[in-house]
């Protein structure tokens, strides 16, 4: 997802600008994302996760890279001074103006934040002579813990980019009742990039494509709670449907159970009361729904 130039800057906009509208997405194109260079007299070649250079006219502003990294590796300092490295000597092979080539490293981490080291020096720990220190020209990561973001910082995305972010300190919080309504621009990438990063049941579900793109007719916009939690009923009512077919009356039991004790312990009292009928009723009114709750919680 992050390969389309909305989404690239308005990733880049929000992490380093802070939502300053610095780079234009119409300003960006594509930079290469293979590298070779030679290890043990061998050719060895690098690739980085998306790569896109800022352009304005025919002078080349910066190159930009976005590193996605679902686990916190201690080597992503000196990777990522390869990554740039390499595209420094391209620019001396190609004889240009000279540019700056920036890194971001996106933790996708969502049960600790970026724990390893954040530059150069500091892999060298304790072993460094204190001698040769101020010598030594340091490599710092620009690492941003997405799961962590402030509501400020989220506010900074405009693209469906805030969704994955807004998606991240859900799944680490366990709130999902705060996200943003908005349109999915690019609803095919927005979930294989979510699937990717998660083990949601509710994102595996082939339909939910056509859920986003039926509520967006309806409503103009996607509000990602009320998606996962339509799922979550969808799910619920199927296994009551087949509760009543089996002629079950101790209630019924779900794949995820996580947050709807309450829910199972209702549906189980209304069957051990033959009041199948009201079980029906409240999974096409949802008013209704919370009126059987608040009897039973009261």
């Amino acid at each position: 997802m992050e390969a389309y130039n909305d989404v690239f800057a308005d990733s880049i906009n929000a992490l380093l600008f802070k939502g300053e509208q610095v780079i234009n997405y119409n300003d960006l194109k594509d930079a290469q994302k293979v590298s070779i260079y030679k290890f043990d007299d061998n050719l060895k070649w690098q690739e980085r996760d998306v790569a896109k250079y800022w352009v304005k006219g025919k002078t080349y502003i910066s190159c930009f890279g976005l590193e996605n990294q679902t686990h916190i590796d201690y080597t992503m300092p000196i990777r990522v001074m390869n990554y740039d490295a390499a595209e420094y000597m391209k620019q001396v092979k190609d004889n240009k103006p000279y540019y700056p080539v920036i890194t971001v490293v996106l933790n996708f981490d969502t049960s600790k934040r970026w724990t390893e080291k954040k530059s150069l020096i500091d892999l060298f720990g304790s072993t460094v002579n204190s001698k040769v220190l101020p010598y030594i020209n340091d490599y710092k990561l620009n690492v941003f813990d997405l799961a962590w973001l402030t509501d400020e910082e989220i506010s900074y995305f405009k693209s469906d980019f805030k969704l994955v972010v807004e998606y991240l300190r859900a799944e680490r919080t366990g709130n999902v009742e705060d996200w943003d309504e908005q349109k999915v621009e690019h609803i095919h990438e927005l979930l294989n990039l979510l699937r990717s990063i998660s083990d949601n049941e509710i994102l595996k579900r082939t339909e939910i494509e056509d859920f986003i793109i039926q509520t967006q007719q309806k409503t103009g916009g996607v509000k990602m709670s009320g998606l996962f939690q339509t799922y979550w009923n969808r799910g619920v009512q199927q296994g009551i449907s087949q509760g009543i077919s089996q002629g079950r009356t101790e209630g019924i039991s779900i794949g995820r159970t996580e947050g709807i004790n309450s829910m199972t312990a209702l549906m189980s009292s209304l069957y051990a009361q033959g009041r199948d009928a009201d079980v029906k009723r409240a999974f096409t009114d949802s008013a209704y729904l919370q009126q059987l709750l608040a009897e039973y919680q009261g």
